[in-house]
């Protein structure tokens, strides 16, 4: 009877913490999934935009040459793969440029959704806890950034699933060095290096990690066959897997390192691009430090994942080192760049959630039950404010039809060059109206020979039409001429752009279309945060009309 009751007490709570993994999972895989269209098939997010139209290029498998390596091809594989088997298998027509819009978005939210899972293995592989890995995957499911990115096809959602993997393979197989694991690991580094080349940076951590179950520190023994055995495994299979995944890196392989080195070079000189000048005197380490804390991970997040981290130093075995390693490598290579796109840093939250999950568990105890209730408050409603933004237009929507219905057809609509053209196609609103557009050239060298032109085309406009702040937030700031390249220092811009604000040119703000993250009435002010965080799902637009036409 004795026997029968705890097998049932056991039964019961295996159960629960099933049916709790299961929950956390399925809610966070139906915020991701939650409208994916969220810009109406328009096709607004610029890396999306172009790893689709690479995809659409492919044919299985009389043309697989992507002709592009700035990211790995696996993903582009990936996508074109499942929308062919899906046009295959059912009447749906997703192959095309249009169709891959959201079967990419769907893979993204797979990818992410597969983090959380493991997210919960990896909490409880390193704590022994089910708690922590309660927690860090629940962590994970609500934080904001990861879901925003899976509303995109890119390819960091695919990157930081396999690296999480990677990591949780290799604690597996520091716990159980099975020739089978680290097959898979192999499979699985090789994944994350052709979808990203910057997975190469966790490889010596890697390789250290599959060194340390055959060495005895203590005792100085070395179980040199099964190095050369495993080693040889190792290799042979990621490089199998390597030019499966991405052949023609190695087939066009001048072709691969110099686009790999154009990219290296971008992240080592922001005054390469010119959507990269936004980084321009930006901190190494802290301003990534400050967008993860204010944007990405949240306020209340990070202060339970530093709460984590010191619980989680506080015990000092392999693994931890191993987690500790791993990750840190990663920060303290990429974390100097001068270009900081937010998304570089995806794959550490997986690591911020391990944290939350140990400090959680933590703070979460029948003490601190009014702790427990207002941190999970405070948080889901941050986390509520975000994804608010999706349940509204589409501020460069709103935008299209607002110009559609207000500006006359014929008018001359004066939009910046490197950022999206306004009014975008919308068909019920399209009729007959036509405009006539004027691009201004206001990344191009501020001599007097572009202010000549400048105030012949400002002469010529009728509506300044800014799309985001892409060019206005960093070109306001390059004034300082004597600390900055010749061409790269921009004062009369900045002027042009501070006259336009104060409607000291000629022209008067008539339109102002933005979507900050609200609840209730309160809103937060993101424009703050770092370009891409905004400039995607919700940018802010600002319509100006020449005074003269205003009567």
């Amino acid at each position: 009877s004795y026997i029968s009751r705890l097998s049932t007490v056991y039964f019961s709570r295996h159960m629960k913490q099933k049916l709790l993994v299961l929950a956390i999972v399925v809610t966070g895989f139906l915020i991701r999934i939650s409208l994916i269209n969220w810009d109406q098939g328009h096709h607004l997010h610029p890396d999306e935009r172009m790893l689709i139209m690479v995809a659409d290029r492919i044919r299985f498998f009389s043309h697989l040459n992507p002709d592009f390596f700035n990211y790995g091809s696996l993903p582009i594989y990936i996508l074109k793969g499942t929308a062919t088997a899906i046009e295959a298998i059912s009447p749906l027509k997703v192959a095309n440029y249009d169709g891959m819009l959201f079967a990419g978005r769907i893979l993204s939210t797979l990818a992410d959704t597969i983090t959380i899972v493991i997210m919960y293995k990896i909490g409880m592989l390193v704590s022994k806890n089910k708690r922590i890995g309660l927690w860090a995957a629940f962590s994970y499911m609500i934080a904001f950034f990861p879901i925003q990115n899976s509303h995109f096809f890119i390819v960091d959602t695919f990157l930081t699933v396999f690296i999480t993997l990677q990591l949780y393979l290799l604690i597996l197989y520091n716990k159980n060095p099975r020739a089978r694991t680290i097959g898979l690991l192999a499979i699985v580094s090789a994944a994350a290096v052709t979808t990203k080349v910057s997975a190469v940076i966790f490889m010596p951590v890697v390789a250290v990690g599959l060194l340390l179950p055959h060495i005895d520190l203590k005792s100085r023994v070395y179980d040199l066959q099964s190095i050369f055995v495993h080693a040889l495994l190792c290799a042979m299979c990621y490089v199998l897997c390597a030019f499966l995944f991405m052949p023609y890196a190695f087939i066009e392989h001048a072709r691969f390192i110099s686009d790999v080195k154009l990219q290296t070079t971008m992240n080592n000189d922001p005054f390469i691009f010119p959507y990269t000048l936004q980084y321009v005197g930006t901190l190494p380490y802290l301003y990534y430090l400050k967008n993860i804390v204010l944007w990405g991970w949240g306020p209340v997040l990070s202060i339970i994942s530093l709460i984590g981290l010191i619980r989680l130093m506080g015990q000092p075995h392999k693994t931890t080192l191993l987690i500790l390693a791993f990750y840190a490598i990663y920060f303290v290579v990429l974390g100097k760049s001068a270009v900081k796109f937010m998304r570089y840093m995806l794959p550490l939250y997986p690591f911020f959630a391990l944290l939350a999950g140990y400090g959680l568990c933590h703070i979460m105890n029948e003490k601190t039950r009014t702790i427990r209730v207002v941190t999970i408050g405070i948080t889901i409603a941050w986390i509520g404010m975000f994804l608010g933004l999706y349940a509204k237009e589409h501020t460069r929507i709103e935008a299209s039809k607002w110009i559609y219905r207000n500006i006359p057809a014929g008018s001359s609509l004066a939009v910046e060059h490197w950022d999206d053209r306004l009014p975008l196609q919308i068909p019920e609103m399209n009729g007959s109206s036509t405009y006539q557009f004027i691009e201004f050239p206001l990344y191009e060298k501020d001599t007097p020979e572009k202010w000549t032109l400048m105030e012949q085309k400002l002469a010529e406009t009728d509506y300044i039409i800014i799309a985001s702040n892409r060019l206005y937030t960093p070109l306001t700031k390059l004034v300082t001429c004597e600390r900055l390249p010749e061409d790269k220092c921009f004062p009369l811009t900045a002027q042009y752009y501070d006259d336009l604000f104060n409607e000291r040119g000629g022209f008067t703000k008539v339109a102002e279309f933005s979507s900050p993250p609200r609840i209730g009435p309160f809103t937060i002010d993101d424009q703050s945060a770092d370009e891409s965080f905004t400039v995607y799902d919700h940018p802010k637009i600002l319509i100006y009309k020449r005074r003269l036409h205003s009567g």
